[in-house]
């Protein structure tokens, strides 16, 4: 009985350990310097051959950002957008539809949006 309590104890421990380093890692993100988002962005959307075509237009002040995205085919996911940065996490919303979360590093933009995967290279 006593051994089973520690073994479970111990999963217990780990799993709490896990979620505390993801949220460790998240607000580091946040905090870090404020990324450059300036300029023309382009890749795809989604997963696998299901994936679309996107171009990301933006200008930055500060954190405060807007711009233009086009999503190919999809014009209600096209159009004026605006969000702000926060170290190196990208909020960006349509006036109808608020984006997933994006990480910038550097020239590269990556996130997660119910479609699937975000992946978009600013152009030199």
């Amino acid at each position: 009985m006593m051994r089973a309590s520690t073994v479970g104890l111990l999963a217990l421990f780990c799993v709490a350990a896990v979620g505390c380093a993801a949220v460790k890692e998240q607000k580091a993100m946040a905090n870090a310097p404020t990324a450059n988002v300036v300029g023309r962005w382009s890749g795809y959307a989604g997963q696998g051959a299901s994936g679309v075509p996107v171009t990301l237009t933006l200008a930055q002040a500060g954190t405060d950002v807007t711009g233009n995205v086009t999503v190919a085919a999809r014009p209600d996911l096209s159009g004026p957008v605006k969000g702000a940065v926060q170290g190196e996490l990208l909020k960006l919303s349509l006036a109808t539809v608020t984006f997933s979360q994006l990480e910038v590093k550097g020239d590269t933009m990556t996130g997660m949006t119910g479609a699937g995967q975000v992946i978009l290279r600013r152009s030199k």
